[in-house]
């Protein structure tokens, strides 16, 4: 193990344990104290009902019918109790685990979003598989089976710690003869129940063993067969455009074939249990008869005695069959554990392959300028697409990136934000939120009109009528009355138009930089450059920073940057309108 890195244990102690530390415990520790005092509460309720057993047969097997009304009116005010509680029980616990999901959702989403986490696992990283399982279902998962079999467990414990002292109370001594040997076994039935118990804890763990494993395996299958299919859903055009449902179909039942072979695994083990289980639980119903009938019998003990004794020893056993009865949602819990913790390693390894990788250093803007100084580009193979570049762009300059497909475009601006992980170099660049970088397909959140225009910062003050105004002059005259409409504006607008709304947004947001990859390619050329003298016009303090193909726009540019994909790089002068 490297020095430093926590261990898989380590980061799953933590896991469990980091809510119960934060600002937010002494909520927590209020509902879950709550919540174990009315658990306790039900414990000593069973403890009355099963004295009240007792009792109640007892005024049967005498025909005491006044005894009898008696034990049917405490059976209802003692009921009456159980109820109230057991409700309250619910109700806090719930609460308990809608806080702690809470929490650790804010918690991973934002060390996932942090510091762009996500993208750099996306880069780097081949096992970093569906964050959005982990974060929407482990998370609820987790939080609801830990404090479930926690909460579970101390009720077992107070349950056994009550019913083993009334056990031991009834069962008496049992007196044996073996080769002419007197001996007495004190609370014999307290060390039956004790065995019985640990025989079949021992066999359900024996042969329950693989389920956890299965059941990672089984999560990790489900979640790419999920994705898969809204892979499909994001890409349903292009496939009927290619008529690709065959290809489609084949690929889903691949995938589904693993979930379908693993499950297969899954059930034979759960058969296994389950007939362990069902043997063990029918035995126990009878075999706390049979360990006190020489008892009763021999007329030590009354029916009504009998029958609280199997009360009381029903209670021990069942909490010392805990394991066993729970086993499945342990085995469930122990693959939910595994895979958040292994999903925090993993953003914890993004970010520290990002230090080995990324050798890019970031300084301040000087004079509000792009500067780049010995700026080398890898690709994720390590080929080099541009060496040693330096370069400054300033506030007069407007410059223009070409070269041919694959030679390293698009991924120089990513470097320029300094997102890129396969870079080296210096680097200077404005703040963030002077700069907007418009790809060729910008991302169109499912949201109103009015929000995606506003995208990423929804409470810049914008107003209506500027927003109509800009959707006009981009062309897009048959938006402005569905502002407030909400759609998966994505899918409804086509890619020229939703280019079209990218350069809509970045002119309400009026950059100081604006960098552009091919953010006009799916226009015609006499929209393209419709679109670039008005981005000129529109915002004439703002520099551009673009990728394109077209000649004719290098009259809104006075730099020129090609590449040739190899590394080597050529900077000359336009004449600028």
């Amino acid at each position: 193990m490297q020095q430093g890195k926590p261990s898989l244990h380590t980061t799953s102690w933590q896991l469990i344990t980091s809510y119960w530390f934060s600002r937010k415990a002494p909520l927590a520790w209020g509902l879950l104290l709550t919540t174990i005092t009315l658990n306790i509460g039900i414990v000593l309720i069973n403890f009355y009902l099963n004295h009240w057993q007792g009792n109640f047969y007892h005024q049967l097997q005498y025909y005491n019918y006044a005894g009898f009304i008696g034990a049917l009116l405490d059976f209802s005010l003692i009921g009456s109790v159980y109820i109230i509680i057991s409700g309250f029980q619910v109700f806090f616990q719930m609460m308990l685990q809608m806080h702690w999901r809470q929490w650790m959702t804010h918690h991973y989403l934002q060390r996932w979003l942090h510091d762009k986490t996500y993208y750099y696992m996306n880069h780097l990283l081949h096992n970093a598989d569906n964050p959005d399982q982990r974060i929407s279902e482990d998370v609820h998962l987790l939080a609801t089976n830990t404090l479930s079999l926690f909460l579970g467990l101390l009720k077992q414990i107070a349950t056994l710690i009550t019913f083993i002292i009334v056990l031991w109370q009834l069962s008496g001594n049992l007196s044996l003869t073996i080769n002419q040997t007197p001996i007495t076994i004190y609370g014999y039935l307290v060390w039956a129940a004790l065995g019985y118990s640990i025989v079949g804890t021992c066999l359900i763990t024996r042969i329950g063993r693989p389920l956890v494993k299965l059941n990672v395996l089984q999560q990790g299958y489900e979640a790419d067969f999920r994705y898969a299919l809204v892979r499909f859903r994001e890409n349903d055009e292009s496939i009927a455009l290619y008529n690709g449902e065959t290809a489609e179909k084949n690929k889903f039942m691949r995938i589904f074939h693993n979930i379908y072979a693993n499950y297969g695994k899954i059930t034979i083990t759960s058969k296994n249990i389950t007939w362990l289980t069902v043997i063990y639980s029918q035995v126990s119903i009878i075999f706390a008869f049979l360990m006190a009938s020489p008892r009763y019998f021999n007329n030590e003990i009354q029916l009504g005695q009998l029958f609280e004794i199997s009360g009381a020893y029903w209670y021990v056993h069942s909490a010392l069959s805990y394991i066993i009865d729970s086993f499945s949602k342990i085995a469930e819990w122990q693959s939910i554990l595994i895979r958040l913790t292994q999903f925090t390693q993993n953003m914890r390894k993004a970010q520290l392959l990002l230090k080995v990788t990324q050798d890019l250093t970031i300084h301040p803007p000087v004079n509000d300028s792009f500067i780049a100084k010995d700026l080398s580009i890898q690709c994720p193979r390590k080929e080099f697409l541009l060496k040693n570049l330096s370069l400054r762009v300033t506030s007069k300059d407007n410059i223009l990136i070409t070269g041919p497909s694959g030679c390293g475009k698009s991924t120089l601006l990513k470097t320029l934000t300094g997102i890129w992980p396969f870079s080296q170099g210096t680097l200077a660049h404005p703040p963030k939120e002077k700069v907007i970088l418009v790809p060729q397909k910008s991302y169109i959140p499912i949201h109103t009109l009015y929000n995606v225009l506003l995208y990423p910062n929804l409470h810049t003050p914008i107003t209506r009528l500027a927003m109509q105004e800009t959707l006009k002059l981009c062309q897009l005259s048959f938006l402005t009355e569905q502002l407030d409409q909400e759609n998966n504006w994505g899918k409804i607008l086509s890619l020229g138009e939703q280019q079209k709304l990218a350069i809509a947004r970045a002119i309400l947001h009026q950059p100081d930089w604006l960098l552009l990859d091919e953010a006009t390619s799916s226009l015609d050329t006499e929209t393209e450059l419709y679109m670039y003298a008005l981005l000129k016009r529109t915002l004439p303090k703002t520099v551009l920073i673009s990728v394109g193909h077209q000649d004719a726009l290098k009259k809104f540019h006075t730099l020129k940057l090609e590449l040739d994909g190899l590394g080597s790089w050529q900077l000359s002068k336009l004449s600028a309108i």
